[in-house]
């Protein structure tokens, strides 16, 4: 209860520098060439609507990567990603956790978001079933569309949380490869852990200066990860703190008191560590060395979304 209480302080500080105007991301991609839709599902009683996102130039079906919000929901950011994901040849899917009753996105008052993510936070057999929802809903796109043996799960504070969670929900997860959680919170779990011979790669992506990850939680992830013996990875990115990938947040300055802060470093090498991740768990570059792939070093279709990533 503590944690979680301490985890909502750090993400109201957050707050406190955000408009309440979606931020407007930049178009990293031909806007002709990216298919988007909303989709219509469900989790029990529960009404629910994804965002679908996947370039029309790509031929045949695609690999998926289904991307979990952050604690204000489906918002410019989450859909930004979704699109930079299509725009490399891949179907980018924007889960949704609040449901279509939310009005989601930075207008969501702070106390709003609060109420809405507890329940998740402190109950896991709520919340994976939740995420478990959207992987099937991706399973179930049109096979013209989707690999649906080649899911990727990623997400973003609460939803990087969410993703170490549906990783735990193995082997309740078919077509699921592996996870990559962004300034993940919280590391731990309060249900059950990950199952030893768990298959999924999992990753953290987290601020070595994150007031919120404490060096206990980073202990009793790895011991986890360890014991469930996982492959697993847990990038720590120094003078970075929360919500580092998230271009409406000021850069951080150092400044111990601040605890959100954007930072260019760390989210281009995350990002780039992913599609490394990425070509690899879905078998897309060349076996016969590491490091380079068909179309190049860690390069997927055009590549062209991440490079200009790298150069915003």
């Amino acid at each position: 209860m503590v944690r979680l209480m301490y985890l909502v302080l750090v993400m109201s500080m957050r707050l406190a520098v955000l408009a309440q105007k979606d931020y407007e991301y930049p178009t990293l991609w031909n806007p002709s060439t990216i298919a988007t839709s909303s989709v219509d599902y469900a989790d029990g009683p529960a009404k629910l609507k994804g965002y679908l996102a996947y370039s029309n130039a790509t031929i045949g079906p695609r690999p998926a990567v289904i991307v979990y919000p952050d604690w204000d929901g489906i918002s410019n950011y989450e859909r930004f990603r979704a699109n930079l994901l299509a725009s490399m040849g891949y179907v980018g899917f924007v889960a949704d956790i609040y449901s279509q009753s939310v009005q989601q996105g930075p207008s969501l008052p702070a106390a709003n978001r609060s109420a809405l993510m507890a329940p998740f936070r402190s109950n896991s057999s709520y919340f994976r079933p939740r995420l478990l929802a959207a992987l099937s809903t991706v399973r179930a796109l049109s096979s013209d569309i989707v690999q649906k043996d080649k899911i990727f799960a990623i997400g973003y504070c609460f939803g990087g949380g969410g993703v170490l969670e549906l990783a735990r929900a193995w082997p309740n997860t078919p077509g699921l490869l592996g996870v990559g959680g962004f300034h993940a919170g919280p590391l731990v779990t309060a249900g059950p852990k990950a199952q030893p011979g768990n298959p999924l790669r999992i990753n953290a992506f987290i601020g070595a200066d994150d007031p919120g990850v404490t060096p206990d939680s980073v202990t009793a992830f790895k011991d986890e990860m360890e014991a469930a013996n996982v492959t697993w990875a847990y990038y720590n990115y120094g003078r970075t703190v929360h919500g580092f990938t998230l271009l409406e947040n000021p850069v951080w300055n150092g400044d111990k008191n601040v605890s959100n802060g954007y930072n260019a470093a760390a989210d281009h090498a995350s990002w780039w560590a992913l599609r490394g991740i990425l070509l690899e768990v879905f078998q897309l570059g060349n076996t016969t060395n590491p490091y380079t792939s068909v179309g190049g070093a860690y390069d997927y279709q055009t590549g062209i979304a991440g490079s200009k990533l790298m150069s915003a």
